[in-house]
């Protein structure tokens, strides 16, 4: 066969097997999408998307390490349990609180259920939040949910029963794959060594199963970077192997319909989907174009909330807990991966001054909560300092947080509690100086067991004011 021959041959083929993939898509009643409508439905499956990409970028970076390393990275199964507050430096996920100590790990339900178990933890504050690969919470364990009493609790994948009945609660995941985040309260240097102890004791094992064992001289090492994509050929391949891996809930159906054409689904392959070289590539250019300007649209979205409500952004009562509102699960993703649902927990977001002006460390602020006026929290409430971008900034004397569990908090004779905000040190001795970075920065208050009135915005923070 000539050359010639053969490129007449293959051209034939490409040919036809376009016209079967156009075919097919016309008997089942689609239309072949165009250019513009496979652009914004690029757009749309990054959003779709993002979310699960994160989940799984923050699982495979965190289980790379050879054991638990105390910073958050174990493998697979086990716990990282941390011995100190988040630094500056750690910025795995964004906004991480100094109230508690984390205490991570991702389950694999794969091959039996996983035993979550727990010590007494008498008065001290603790809880697990359980995270579906699409950032929906799937239940909790600790005080709030399930007291403080010693417990062991059978996490079960749906589709792989144990044998047996196991002689404990059992928490069923629709999920093989789950990130557990546990927290537990501490203030000082020598409550967070209490605290530790308490954590220690935490395990995870197989059912009827020994735990995971470590070498004492193990070196964890360091653990790898694994960025979620942002060109779209690579976003695209990546999402739709990751959809196959955990598949989507069922009412994610419609959406998943009209992405199909494009050979956007689990398992599918935009390349193989018969589609003319305008339309894949505008598929490409809308994920590469909503990759690069969904995080500065989603501040942006935050601040514009944020201004509206005096200042502070109220979470939605949806959060953790998304149903079909991709766009705003794809917006926490992006400023709060791993957010609890309202009955544990509520972040308020300070992102402007009380007349609606960004925070500048170039500034003083206070933020006053009058005599008997805290934040209505039945566990604790802090307020913590975050630049910009969502990360602790370093400062000179390591304080990020002002609340209860930060002693001392000061309190001025009449009961009120003063919060400033400022770069420097201020002159007064009866507030409770924050510092904050050279730049712009945000504020976050968090309630954990938050009154009914937090949840549903009927209370609200008071304003940052701007200090002359």
């Amino acid at each position: 066969m000539t050359n010639r021959l053969r490129a007449t041959v293959a051209g034939l083929l490409v040919t036809l097997a376009a016209a079967a993939a156009f075919t097919a898509s016309a008997d089942a009643g689609l239309a072949a999408p165009t250019a513009g409508e496979a652009e914004q439905l690029g757009r749309e499956a990054y959003r779709y998307g993002l979310p699960l990409m994160e989940f799984l970028r923050v699982r495979k970076e965190q289980t790379s390490v050879a054991c638990p390393d105390g910073r958050g990275n174990s493998p697979v199964n086990s716990f990282a349990n941390a011995k100190h507050f988040p630094e500056p430096e750690d910025r795995t996920v964004v906004a991480p609180n100094t109230d508690t100590l984390y205490s991570i790990a991702h389950l694999d339900l794969g091959h039996g259920p996983i035993v979550l178990s727990h010590p007494n933890m008498g008065k001290r504050y603790f809880s697990f939040e359980l995270l579906d690969p699409y950032t929906n919470v799937i239940d909790f364990v600790g005080t709030r949910e399930t007291g403080s009493k010693a417990g062991r609790f059978a996490i079960s994948w749906r589709d792989k029963p144990a044998r047996g009945k196991p002689k404990m609660p059992v928490i069923k995941s629709k999920y093989r794959r789950v990130w557990v985040i546990g927290r537990t309260l501490a203030t000082d240097r020598a409550d967070q060594r209490a605290a530790y102890k308490k954590m220690k004791k935490f395990g995870l094992a197989r059912l009827h199963r020994d735990p995971k064992r470590f070498a004492k001289d193990c070196d964890a090492g360091e653990p790898g970077e694994f960025p979620t994509p942002t060109d779209g050929e690579a976003f695209i391949a990546g999402l739709n192997r990751r959809l196959a891996s955990n598949p989507p809930p069922r009412r994610d159906d419609p959406l998943l319909a009209e992405l199909e054409p494009l050979g956007v689904g689990p398992g599918l392959d935009p390349e193989q989907a018969g589609l003319a070289p305008d339309v894949l590539q505008a598929l490409y250019d809308g994920v590469s174009s909503e990759a690069a300007s969904f995080p500065t649209t989603a501040r942006l979205r935050v601040l514009q909330e944020s201004i509206a409500q005096g200042g502070w952004l109220l979470p939605a009562p949806n959060i953790g807990d998304y149903g079909t509102d991709y766009d705003f699960r794809a917006l926490i993703a992006v400023v709060g991966l791993g957010a609890n649902t309202p009955d544990e927990a509520i972040y308020p977001t300070g992102l402007t001054d009380s007349n609606g002006a960004l925070l500048n460390g170039a500034n003083d602020y206070t933020v006053t909560f009058a005599p008997g006026e805290e934040p209505p929290a039945k566990y604790f409430w802090s307020l913590t300092v975050y630049d910009s971008n969502g990360y602790l900034a370093p400062n000179a004397i390591d304080r990020y947080s002002v609340g209860p569990s930060h002693p001392p908090l000061v309190k001025r004779p009449d009961g009120s509690i003063v919060i400033a905000l400022s770069h420097d040190e201020p002159a007064d001795d009866d507030v409770n100086w924050l510092p904050t970075p050279d730049a712009g920065f945000r504020v976050n208050l968090r309630l954990y067991g938050p009154t009914k009135a937090a949840q549903n915005g009927k209370w609200h923070p008071p304003g940052v004011i701007r200090q002359p």
